[in-house]
């Protein structure tokens, strides 16, 4: 089981790592004004958009624009949070882990059914959301199953404390 935890944590990592860049970089210019991105990023979107035909980055329909927002305020904090938190194997990054899986997978839901529903979406475009819906899976069971490890008593927890006398 060991084996398996660790690979999902190592995905859990990853994943996260790429939201706490891609986030504010990439998905942010969807909801934030251009002239606040170096040209290069500008242009790195507007690629994208290009050779994926993601219409959603191009268009940007007012229910993408409001999952964007999310993914500001909450997602993107909680990435952050999942990157440390396992990395250093805090106790509550089953926590954060769990809320982000469930951010996400409610996210993909939408996106998932605009797409496949428009007919717009191509085959290229759905293999690059699909994985984001993996790793919301994975971190909802990384966050449901995980346990954490029992720290080690320090020096002042094993301090006796004082009895009451009887009378």
């Amino acid at each position: 089981m060991g084996l398996v935890s660790g690979l999902v944590d190592a995905a859990v990592v990853l994943f996260s790592g790429v939201l706490a860049v891609a986030v504010p970089l990439i998905d942010a210019q969807v909801c934030l004004p251009e002239w606040l991105y170096p040209a290069p990023l500008v242009e790195l979107k507007r690629w994208y958009g290009e050779r994926y035909g993601d219409y959603l980055m191009a268009e940007k329909p007012h229910f993408f624009t409001g999952l964007v927002w999310v993914e500001i305020a909450f997602l993107w904090p909680l990435s952050l949070a999942n990157f440390y938190g396992i990395l250093a194997r805090r106790p509550w990054a089953s926590t954060t882990s769990l809320m982000a899986g469930v951010s996400i997978a409610t996210s993909m839901a939408a996106i998932m059914a605009e797409l496949l529903g428009s007919g717009r979406a191509s085959d290229q475009l759905l293999r690059m959301y699909v994985p984001f819906g993996a790793f919301a899976l994975l971190a909802i069971l990384r966050g449901l199953f995980s346990r954490a490890k029992p720290r080690r008593p320090t020096a002042a927890s094993h301090v006796p404390t004082a009895r009451k006398k009887r009378a």
